[in-house]
């Protein structure tokens, strides 16, 4: 599989899980890297409309390492990114 494709898929699941998860995602055209940011009690990732799928998951795996995911359904390939990603650089 293409890491093209392989970005896209995984942007659908990371996109529904964070949905699922009480994650605000807002997609809009900024002309700017985007970010993630806490405004009261949510989470919110905002990327610009043309971001590459990559550039998308990051920003989404980054907002639900924010939240509190014990309550939550992670499927278990998100999970081991969450997992792999709390790891400290060796």
């Amino acid at each position: 599989m293409d890491q093209e494709r392989h970005q896209r898929e995984l942007f659908k699941l990371l996109y529904e899980t964070a949905l699922h998860a009480g994650v605000d995602i807002v997609e809009d055209r900024i002309n700017r890297k985007g970010g993630v940011c806490r405004f009261d009690d949510r989470v919110m990732v905002i990327y610009d409309t043309h971001a590459p799928y990559g550039e998308r998951n990051r920003l989404i795996l980054r907002g639900l390492s924010l939240i509190n995911l014990d309550e939550v359904y992670i499927p278990p390939k998100i999970r081991e990114l969450l997992d792999n990603a709390a790891m400290p650089d060796e």
